[in-house]
Formats: structure tokens, C-alpha cells, sequence
């Protein structure tokens, strides 16, 4: 592989790195957050997986 060929690849990486980012915010965003793990000090949507902290 050559230089060329391997910018492209990390750029098109980056690019569906962005959109999955973007497509679990949007998932995040809009879940009802019912369902916990919890433990002493964050707590773990059971569906989408988004972290609560509860202590600083």
C-alpha cells in the first residue's frame, strides 16, 4: 500500500466513524432511559448504553 491509498482509507474510517457517532447520539437522545445498571458511582442505560455519572 502506499501513502495515497492509506490516507484514503483513514478518511473514508474517519467519515463512518463520524456517522456512527452521530447515529448513536441520536439513539441516545431519544431513549427513554427506564431501565439501569447502576453501581456506586455512574449508572448504564440497559437499552442504549449511555452513562450517567452520579458522583464527582
Amino acid at each position: 500500500m502506499n501513502v495515497e491509498t492509506l490516507q484514503e482509507e483513514i478518511n473514508h474510517i474517519k467519515t463512518r466513524l463520524a456517522i456512527l457517532e452521530n447515529r448513536l447520539k441520536e439513539i441516545q437522545h431519544y431513549c427513554d432511559h427506564h431501565y439501569y445498571k447502576r453501581n456506586h458511582f455512574y449508572e448504564v442505560c440497559a437499552k442504549c448504553n449511555k452513562i450517567n455519572v452520579l458522583y464527582y
